[in-house]
């Protein structure tokens, strides 16, 4: 019985990582529209196949950021037993600039 909860909750991750992926997809496409990168909303709008330029874009957009987004969260799962809280994989470490101080010259005259 255990192992089906953990399948269950397994699959709720994949649809829900899924969902936000298409989300994040949809919200591309929708800039990709406002934004007229190569005048692609002008040619749309002046095309007798206005929806199936739609369906196409923002089908395309949403298969690719849900199944990148799906694919990272399962990269991410902790692969030891004792680590698994649910909660996924461990967070990578943020690079920050390093600031360095430096003397101004005088100029020369």
């Amino acid at each position: 019985m255990p192992q089906s909860r953990k399948t269950n909750h397994l699959v709720r991750m994949m649809i829900l990582n899924w969902a936000l992926g298409w989300a994040v997809g949809f919200a591309c496409a929708g800039g990709v529209l406002i934004s007229n990168v190569g005048h692609i909303r002008d040619m749309m709008l002046k095309s007798d196949f206005m929806l199936q330029f739609l369906a196409l874009l923002f089908g395309s957009f949403g298969m690719t950021f849900g199944g990148v987004v799906a694919a990272t969260a399962v990269m991410l799962l902790p692969t030891d037993p004792e680590q698994w809280r649910g909660g996924g994989g461990t967070r990578a470490p943020v690079l920050l600039p390093a600031y360095a101080l430096a003397r101004v010259r005088s100029r020369r005259a």
